[in-house]
């Protein structure tokens, strides 16, 4: 509950810093459901955040887009099991699967 609270703040700190003003319109954080997450008040701050429907379902952001982009995938999309040979959990040339 205190990270969901410590994150929520920063989005809302980030969204009204003069960085990012004029990017992106008020918004309210959003569960993959839909449902509007409210920390300050307690409203549904017991689900997960989703950046899709925070972000990409008010049109701000092409989210499909973005989780086709390198850094967002990091290997994701090529993951196969014969990367390294002394190292089985590395999979894929990305971040996925490494430590």
């Amino acid at each position: 509950m205190k990270a969901l609270r410590l994150l929520a703040g920063l989005l809302l700190a980030l969204a009204a810093s003069s960085a990012w003003a004029g990017s992106c319109p008020p918004f309210m954080l959003r569960a993959e459901d839909g449902s509007v997450i409210n920390p300050v008040t307690g409203q549904n701050a017991d689900k997960p955040i989703s950046t899709r429907q925070t972000c990409g379902a008010e049109g701000c952001h092409d989210y499909a887009a973005i989780t086709k982009g390198y850094h967002f995938q990091q290997g994701w999309d090529v993951i196969r099991d014969d990367f390294s040979k002394d190292k089985p959990w590395v999979l894929s040339p990305g971040m996925m699967g490494k430590f």
